[in-house]
C-alpha cells in the first residue's frame, strides 16, 4: 500500500519568505481570498498543517448511503401533525409518506 503525498508543502521562495504550495494545482495556496506566499516559516507551516487536514478530511469524508426505498430528506411539519401520527405507534414516518404519496398534488 502507498502513502499518499500530500497535497500542500512549503516552499522558500527566492526572497527568503515562504509561500505554501498546491501540488494539486501547482500554484500557490488560496485560503479564503489570501494566498499563502511572503509568510514566515512558522506562519506558512502551520498554514499548510492546516490545508493539508482539511484536504485528507474532504477526501476521507463518505457520502451518506441512499436508501434504495427512496429520497432522505429533511421536513418541517407542525407539532400537532407529527403528534397525532406519532400516536397511530410505530411506522408513523412510513403513514405520512402513505398519506402524501396518496395526495393529490
Amino acid at each position: 500500500m502507498s502513502i499518499r503525498e500530500k497535497r500542500f508543502s512549503v516552499v522558500l521562495d527566492p526572497t527568503n519568505l515562504w509561500t505554501v504550495w498546491d501540488g494539486e494545482e501547482e500554484t500557490p495556496a488560496v485560503f479564503g481570498d489570501r494566498v499563502l506566499c511572503s509568510l514566515s516559516e512558522s506562519e506558512a507551516c502551520s498554514a499548510c498543517d492546516v490545508l493539508n487536514a482539511i484536504d485528507e478530511r474532504r477526501r476521507w469524508r463518505r457520502p451518506q448511503p441512499v436508501s434504495q426505498e427512496g429520497l432522505r430528506m429533511e421536513n418541517v411539519l407542525d407539532p400537532e401533525v407529527i403528534a397525532k401520527f406519532k400516536a397511530t405507534g410505530p411506522g408513523w414516518q412510513s403513514r405520512i409518506n402513505e398519506v402524501l404519496r396518496a395526495a393529490k398534488l
